[in-house]
């Protein structure tokens, strides 16, 4: 039987009491958390799955629907500080202007996608920080979902 040198909390296990010290694992227990478990974020996360058993891991859960809105003459938008893993970017309806969008640097008309009123693109993220919009009319609303 293993033994666990370095022990990780996986807070999604609830374990009581936490796992401290050497751990010894059954070769049964090793192939269930490999199952169950996977690695990030320097940690382990419990996998989610249906009552059916069907696994939860092609789209997260939508955490909230924000709307950014250029105002001024600060065209540059950045996401705000908030951790998350997918986002989808939505041209608002009502703009008759495009919006360009990137993450991890600033947007600009050279370097990032254009969407017109209702067009859509979407990005795997870690932050919401990371999705960097530029917009090119005022009062102009780019829609982001995030999960």
């Amino acid at each position: 039987m293993p033994d666990i040198n370095k022990p990780m909390s996986i807070p999604g296990l609830n374990l009581r009491p936490p796992i401290e010290g050497k751990v010894r694992l059954s070769t049964d227990m090793q192939q269930t958390l490999a199952l169950l478990a996977a690695y990030g974020i320097n940690k382990r996360i419990v996998l989610r799955g249906s009552e059916l058993g069907v696994l939860n891991v092609t789209s997260a859960r939508i955490k909230n629907i924000v709307h950014y809105t250029r105002s001024g003459v600060t065209e540059e938008i950045q996401g705000d500080n908030v951790t998350c893993s997918e986002v989808i970017v939505i041209g608002h309806p009502d703009n008759t202007g495009k919006i360009w969008v990137r993450t991890d640097a600033v947007a600009t008309v050279d370097n990032a996608v254009p969407l017109d009123a209702k067009d859509r693109v979407g990005f795997s993220v870690n932050n919401l920080s990371e999705l960097q919009l530029f917009v090119a009319v005022d009062n102009e609303t780019a829609i982001v979902m995030y999960a």
